[in-house]
């Protein structure tokens, strides 16, 4: 997988890169990580040097900007959330909800074991009236996908082409932690797609109107870890 970033600022599209060296999977919707014990001791320069640099590049705390303005025609979504309870008016927290059957009515959400193309995602788009979103081939297994934003811009959505599932799961965890909080993405199969940017709820609104929960399983990267939201659509 390529490591390239490609953000852009209004007119432009934004592209992003997966991660560059996957770790182990968990089947875990919410994965850990162990960080260090603190020091009681001052660092040296080496390490002052090392820790300013890491904060000056770092999107650990706000992830990266890609400069990307998301449709001004979102949907409302609370009315398609529910508790974990299964119950209404769920807050719209990481954790504290999942998205209910009723937002993808009329869609098959059984999952998908065979190996797919991006072709796929194209039609599952076509059927749902999002009009003709074509593939543009990155390089050989990366795909740009453009959606319509404001102002004749796009947001543009990075599909990779995996081995498997197991493989797609890593590249999105990889690549929403590796770009910051606020980056998201869902797959399906052995496809992996990451989106731009956006907060919480502005980034479930496009999931939402594209439909995109329902073809695969929805990752948001938060502070401290990326978030599977569980809805309709679900792979072991």
């Amino acid at each position: 997988m390529s490591n390239e970033s490609i953000p852009s600022r209004k007119g432009e599209p934004a592209g992003a890169q997966p991660a560059s060296a996957p770790s182990p999977p968990s089947t875990s919707t919410r994965q850990g990580h162990e960080r260090p014990a603190p020091s009681q001791r001052a660092p040296r320069r080496p390490a002052l040097a090392a820790a300013f640099a890491l904060a000056l590049g770092a999107p650990a705390c706000s992830g990266i900007d890609a400069g990307v303005e998301y449709p001004g025609d979102l949907p409302a979504i609370d009315r398609y959330l529910l508790t974990p309870e299964n119950g209404p008016e769920a807050p719209l927290a990481l954790g504290e909800f999942k998205i209910g059957p009723e937002t993808c009515s009329g869609v098959d959400t059984h999952p998908v074991t065979q190996k797919l193309s991006p072709e796929d995602l194209s039609r599952f788009l076509a059927a749902q009236g999002a009009g003709s979103i074509t593939p543009k081939l990155a390089r050989s297994n990366l795909y740009w996908f453009d959606f319509p934003a404001r102002d004749k811009s796009f947001v543009r959505l990075r599909l990779a082409v995996l081995e498997d599932s197991k493989h797609a799961t890593q590249d999105l965890h990889d690549a929403v932690l590796q770009h910051g909080p606020g980056w998201w993405g869902v797959r399906r199969s052995n496809l992996a797609v990451l989106a731009p940017k956006a907060n919480l709820r502005e980034a479930m609104a496009f999931a939402i109107k594209y439909k995109l929960v329902c073809w695969g399983v929805f990752t948001y990267a938060a502070n401290d870890d990326a978030y599977v939201v569980p809805g309709p659509y679900a792979e072991l």
